[in-house]
């Protein structure tokens, strides 16, 4: 593994950057760069882990608990910025669903993870990121329900469409390209025991059993791609699913964020079927006053 991993390095430096001439435009060097990360990483996780789920049917759902609302703050809610306050009481505000804000403690009171995997972690051999990306997982493999990140801000109720899939995540739109471009992780709907959460999660576990460094930043995405293109069950499934793209949840914090807030246009901004808008709270201190971003970061529970 290690010499394969040393090829996928070699592979993406003299295909992303030496056969990349600097005399190119800095668009298309990115196009090049894109181009070969994607065909190099996708490879490397369709021949080493797409298999991980070939044992597995699509056994229906076995959903007997209440379907919950998951997110994590590492630190834990009471350490968490204004931002990310601000967007947990929206979706107490919005949806009926219990919302389950977890820290790097209380996860483990609900998911029981590999113990290989878990000290890799505590090692530091992952980032916070990608602990988080196995934890959504693991929660829905556990439990069902929903995973919203720490920084949706929720301006709708879950719409109906989305509650009657037994899986659903968004698709990439045009706002994003690139070779990571095919799905969203930063909200999931799936039922205990849904085929496309439970394929997801063997190949997400035996990478993270296996090697002790990523392959990519987006490497969680990119196995849910190689599922839905390499897996017959999951290709029929993922097709049948609704195709969202989800261009309507970068509208308020990034498109319009800037712009003076008028709440009475607020409908003609978000629209239901995209109930929620990603937000950065890196970038929360750079609001100005009076914008998008300035209301969201004033939408106190109070």
């Amino acid at each position: 593994m290690a010499l394969e991993r040393l090829w996928v390095s070699t592979r993406l430096i003299v295909g992303g950057h030496i056969l990349n001439p600097l005399w190119w435009s800095a668009e298309r060097r990115r196009a090049r760069r894109s181009d070969v990360f994607g065909r190099v990483v996708t490879d490397y996780l369709r021949r080493h882990y797409l298999s991980a789920a070939d044992h597995l049917k699509d056994t229906g759902i076995c959903q007997t608990e209440p379907e919950r609302i998951f997110t994590i703050w590492f630190q834990g809610e009471e350490n968490a910025p204004l931002l990310v306050k601000n967007c947990f009481a929206s979706i107490r505000k919005h949806c009926t669903r219990e919302l389950v804000v977890l820290d790097e403690k209380s996860v483990f009171d609900w998911i029981t993870l590999p113990q290989v995997i878990v000290d890799k972690f505590r090692a530091g051999k992952m980032k916070y990121a990608h602990f988080s990306d196995i934890c959504r997982v693991e929660l829905l493999h556990e439990h069902g329900g929903y995973w919203l990140d720490a920084t949706a801000f929720v301006t709708h109720p879950i719409p109906e469409f989305i509650e009657d899939c037994d899986f659903f995540v968004y698709r990439s739109g045009k706002r994003i390209s690139g070779y990571y471009s095919y799905v969203q992780n930063c909200f999931i709907h799936a039922r205990k025991g849904a085929f496309l959460l439970e394929a997801w999660r063997e190949m997400i576990l035996k990478f993270w059993e296996e090697e002790d460094k990523r392959v990519d930043y987006f490497q969680h995405q990119l196995m849910l791609k190689v599922l839905a293109q390499g897996n017959g069950t999951a290709m029929k499934l993922f097709s049948a699913m609704p195709q969202i793209d989800h261009d309507g949840i970068h509208s308020l914090w990034y498109l319009h964020g800037d712009e003076q807030a008028d709440e009475t246009k607020l409908g003609e901004l978000v629209s239901p079927e995209f109930f929620f808008q990603k937000t950065s709270y890196r970038e929360a201190p750079k609001a100005k006053p009076g914008t998008w971003r300035d209301y969201i970061l004033k939408q106190t529970e109070g």
